[in-house]
């Protein structure tokens, strides 16, 4: 399954840094959990920022539950070396997460970016 959430361009910046790191892990919690997550199947959390989808990183078939966070009780967890960049497409700015993301979304040609490359892809 396929779930898109709306993110700064500064914390993807943070994310994609991780990906060189020792603990390469991210997270992204969220108040409403996604339905349709399909287990031993890939599941995607595509990225939007500055007005496009650009990418996806894999989720991790973990995800956490602090049912202490009234404000997102719901993490996320995904592996930043897994980021695929993708051809840039439209999308009107959003909350929370949506599952209107690019069908048959398909990776660069380098889909490895690195952080020079990914800024001139916005």
């Amino acid at each position: 399954m396929d779930i898109g959430i709306w993110m700064s361009r500064e914390v993807l910046a943070d994310k994609l840094v991780l990906r060189t790191s020792r603990n390469p892990e991210a997270a992204w919690n969220l108040r409403n959990w996604p339905e349709g997550f399909v287990e031993g199947e890939e599941n995607r959390l595509f990225i939007a920022c500055e007005g496009k989808w650009i990418g996806y990183f894999k989720l991790a078939p973990d995800v956490l539950l602090n049912r202490a966070d009234s404000a997102a009780p719901y993490t996320l967890l995904f592996d930043t070396r897994t980021w695929t960049a993708i051809e840039p497409a439209p999308v009107r700015p959003f909350r929370g997460f949506t599952y209107n993301v690019p069908s048959a979304a398909q990776p660069k040609l380098h889909n490895r970016v690195s952080m020079t490359s990914y800024h001139s892809d916005i």
